[in-house]
């Protein structure tokens, strides 16, 4: 693609004790124009680099009613112009200075800002502030310039005024079809003022119910790796709009959350601001995309890690799935017999034609089917299937968040080898959360189904009852595959120590002030490289609230845990919450997810925290046959009892197991009388 050239001749900056509206004047800046500028415009640079070129974005105006349809715009009494404020603001990002920046004027003739001229086809270096109007003259109008700064991680800015060949600007391009794609050139900004101008390789649309709105997500190839702020070097992003979360949070919290507690390959990510064009779209969150490759996130699969050196297919190589209802024809999709679910396959990456094609489809299919029946059935070999912690890890992630889509989409599992050596499914990666912390209303006909009526509130277990797709029509399985996890004993009661091991040190992490340096942040720290981000998203058009699929974030019945007692309690009365605000929405988000938390706690604290009753060998919290029986395998030496299930089998306290331990606890279930107070805690 053609490349455009800024050639900054001279640059004098008086800074001084000069006032915003009494500066001198200032030599203007020679530059080539660049090509996605456009005629009767003002554009700011948003860094202070003179030889950068990508990173420049014009005045716009708000558009407040362009997130409505025909149909609401009426029903409100309203056109899309009503929304179109006659003020024109700058949209800049955290890496702009904070006091003056670069305006250049595309208008044919001279304008003047704040009583500062500038020429056609010039730049001029100017102060402002974000807290005053400024007075623009230009083509005989006067116009109100305002100016906002962004808050967030980094800037994202990518540019293409011929996507297609034939003229077509890259956002038109890319919002006709999902399908399109293009390259592009672009920057990233980071706060600092850092720019990185890695071209772009490809960028199209992505997501599936969001695609449809006018916040439009995208996927997004650089030519090399990049960091950005930090990030694992990387060169598949995912650019996520979050427009059906008002808090701008949910996923980057839980995403984070993955990570912290130790789930592979958990996507790294960002919150930027996103600029095509020179066009400000509004806050997004860039991450890592779920996909393959040495560069990439999922690195332990690639195009060929499936064969061997001489091109045969191996015996055992690593797979990347996804549950994915939505599968059609365009995906390398298999069905599970077994789960009754579609599967796509991530990686190996294989079109129709390739070797192998069908028999790494069957592969997938047999070892997923082999594992699904392992957990339904807690069989014997389910240690040799499944990574027991990882998936237990997804499945709680899912579970405290209630994710409408938990089984349905957007679950992960990659097929590879533990630190022996040896194959098994690890629920990896954490992926796709808009619809979840006391977000969405969910289907009240599948709600009914599944006989769910608390969906919203942050009380009551939710995966155990998630159906699959189209659960009530008698073709396909009742539950997922997450959910048949929670009900997995080894499993859930596994859930129950990672859940104090590794889910409440995060939360303690998230609940503190000031934590920027783990892998997941404080809420405050979230909430400040968000506030004046947000701000701008909703300033500039996005609604806060964006339909019926959302629920009622005005209002909520918190509660907390005592871990002395391990009781929730819930509060007196609600918490309101002003849903028109960010704050308001993001404070909602905080407080439903620490509630949330709350109740789990107290559910799994029955399990960690059980009394040890003397007597219940196996600690079920029943006495019965199976706990005699199993004092006879361990003094037969064919079970062994250590820790509590020793203290609670040692019935006669003589600190060794024999016959009489057994024999007494079968006297107890047969109502004799005995001198040992079986039954009772330890």
């Amino acid at each position: 693609m053609k490349k455009f050239i800024c050639i900054i001749l001279t640059l004098i900056m008086a800074l001084g004790t000069l006032g915003i509206t009494a500066s001198a004047a200032k030599p203007p800046i020679e530059y080539q124009e660049v090509s996605y500028m456009q005629e009767n415009m003002l554009y700011v640079h948003g860094v202070n680099n003179a030889w950068e070129t990508q990173a420049w974005q014009h005045w716009q105006q708000l558009d407040l009613y362009r997130d409505f349809d025909e149909d609401e715009q009426r029903d409100m009494g309203v056109t899309r112009e009503d929304g179109i404020s006659k003020e024109y603001y700058f949209f800049l990002p955290s890496g702009a200075d904070s006091q003056e920046v670069v305006i250049f004027n595309t208008f044919p003739n001279s304008i003047t800002f704040n009583g500062e001229v500038i020429e056609s086809k010039k730049a001029t270096t100017v102060y402002y502030s974000t807290a005053d109007d400024f007075t623009v003259l230009a083509d005989g109008k006067e116009y109100t310039v305002r100016f906002r700064m962004s808050d967030a991680e980094s800037a994202i800015y990518i540019n293409n005024m011929d996507a297609d060949g034939n003229g077509t600007d890259l956002l038109t391009y890319l919002s006709q079809d999902k399908e399109n794609d293009a390259k592009a050139t672009g920057a990233i900004v980071d706060r600092d003022g850092n720019v990185d101008n890695t071209p772009i390789k490809k960028i199209k649309g992505r997501g599936n119910t969001t695609w449809d709105k006018e916040k439009k997500p995208f996927n997004v190839t650089y030519e090399d790796a990049v960091i950005i702020d930090g990030m694992e070097s990387t060169k598949k992003l995912s650019l996520l709009a979050n427009y059906q979360d008002s808090s701008l949070a949910r996923n980057r919290i839980l995403m984070d959350m993955a990570d912290f507690v130790k789930i592979p390959y958990s996507s790294d990510s960002r919150f930027v601001d996103f600029y095509m064009n020179g066009e400000y779209l509004g806050a997004y969150q860039i991450a890592q995309k779920v996909d393959i490759g040495k560069n990439n996130l999922v690195k332990a699969i690639d195009d060929d890690t499936h064969l061997n050196e001489d091109g045969t297919l191996k015996e055992e190589f690593p797979f990347l799935v996804e549950i994915d209802a939505g599968a059609n024809n365009t995906d390398y999709h298999t069905y599970s017999s077994k789960a009754k679910c579609n599967l796509t396959v991530k990686g190996p990456e294989l079109e129709e034609g390739d070797d192998y094609y069908s028999e790494v489809l069957k592969v997938v299919q047999t070892k997923f089917d082999k594992m699904y029946t392992a957990i339904v059935q807690n069989s014997d070999d389910l240690e040799e299937l499944v990574d027991i912690d990882s998936i237990a890890q997804l499945v709680l992630i899912n579970e405290l968040s209630k994710n409408w889509d938990v089984g349905i989409s957007s679950f992960y599992l990659t097929y590879m080898a533990d630190e022996q050596g040896n194959y098994k499914f690890f629920g990896s990666p954490c992926w796709d959360y808009d619809n979840s912390i006391g977000n969405a209303t969910g289907i009240k006909s599948d709600l009914n189904r599944m006989g769910v009526n608390d969906y919203e509130e942050p009380t009551g277990w939710w995966t155990k009852y998630k159906l699959n797709s189209g659960g009530g029509s008698g073709k396909t399985g009742k539950y997922t595959l997450p959910g048949y996890a929670m009900m997995n004993e080894t499993i859930f009661n596994r859930m129950a120590e990672i859940w104090f091991e590794d889910f409440m040190p995060a939360l303690a992490f998230f609940n503190t002030e000031n934590i920027s340096d783990k892998e997941i942040y404080s809420k405050d720290v979230y909430y400040d490289y968000l506030e004046e981000s947000a701000k701008m998203n909703y300033e500039m058009g996005w609604r806060i609230n964006t339909g019926n699929w959302i629920c009622d974030h005005s209002e909520l019945l918190n509660g907390t845990y005592n871990k002395e007692t391990g009781i929730f309690t819930p509060d007196s009365e609600v918490t309101k919450y002003d849903t028109t605000t960010f704050e308001g929405e993001y404070q909602y988000m905080v407080d439903w997810l620490n509630t949330r938390a709350a109740w789990l706690s107290s559910e799994f604290h029955k399990l960690v925290y059980k009394e040890i009753l003397l007597g219940d060998a196996n600690l079920d919290q029943k006495i019965n046959v199976k706990d005699a029986t199993l004092i006879q395998k361990a003094i037969a030496k064919l079970e062994k009892l250590e820790g509590d299930n020793f203290t609670a089998a040692d019935v006669n306290g003589d600190e060794k197991l024999s016959v009489q331990d057994a024999t007494n606890i079968q006297k107890f279930i047969a109502n004799y009388e005995i001198p040992y107070k079986v039954g009772e805690p330890v």
